[in-house]
């Protein structure tokens, strides 16, 4: 996969760095005996819903999708 020059202002301007972020802590958020994929799905349709399309949250939307199976993918 190439490095496109999306990724490389996201990753200047440390928005990956914080997508990250936010991804962790949305995991140890979540409980013990939570349905993570279902989780990662709901967390998906919230920002599907908010941020449609938006690239600063694209990375976040990767590391969730890893999660949600294969049916969310955009």
């Amino acid at each position: 996969m190439a490095f496109d020059t999306t990724s490389a202002r996201q990753l200047r301007a440390g928005s990956i760095r914080a997508q990250q972020r936010a991804f962790m802590e949305w995991v140890v958020s979540l409980p013990p005996d939570a349905d993570i994929e279902y989780a990662a799905q709901c967390q998906l349709a919230e920002i599907d819903r908010r941020l449609p399309g938006h690239p600063q949250v694209q990375y976040l939307r990767l590391l969730l999708t890893a999660f949600a199976g294969s049916e969310t993918t955009h």
